[in-house]
């Protein structure tokens, strides 16, 4: 029953939000400003995973995860191709794991 409410609710915030955003006349300001929300929300996720483990910070020496995706993240950045570099942040983690 939880998990029902639960999406649900989820459902009905995103329809509403896609309902009434499409009616609503957005400012500039305001468009600006929701488009760092998504980079902000990466990165409030993918840090505590690149830069932790269980609550502790792991080494560079140590931690394969940081030392496979900053290598991805230059390709994704060069490249601006999803595919490209979901290989090769897969490459370059088969290689940090193999070489640490």
């Amino acid at each position: 029953m939880i998990i029902l409410l639960i999406g649900a609710g989820t459902y009905l915030l995103r329809a509403g939000s896609l309902v009434l955003g499409s009616r609503i006349k957005w400012s500039h300001q305001s468009k600006e400003w929701l488009s760092y929300v998504s980079p902000a929300v990466l990165g409030a996720l993918l840090g505590p995973l690149l830069l932790l483990n269980e609550g502790q910070w792991v080494p560079m020496k140590d931690n394969m995860i940081l030392v496979a995706a900053i290598p991805t993240i230059a390709v994704a950045w060069l490249t601006r191709r999803l595919l490209l570099t979901v290989l090769a942040g897969i490459l370059f983690f088969a290689l940090a794991n193999y070489f640490m």
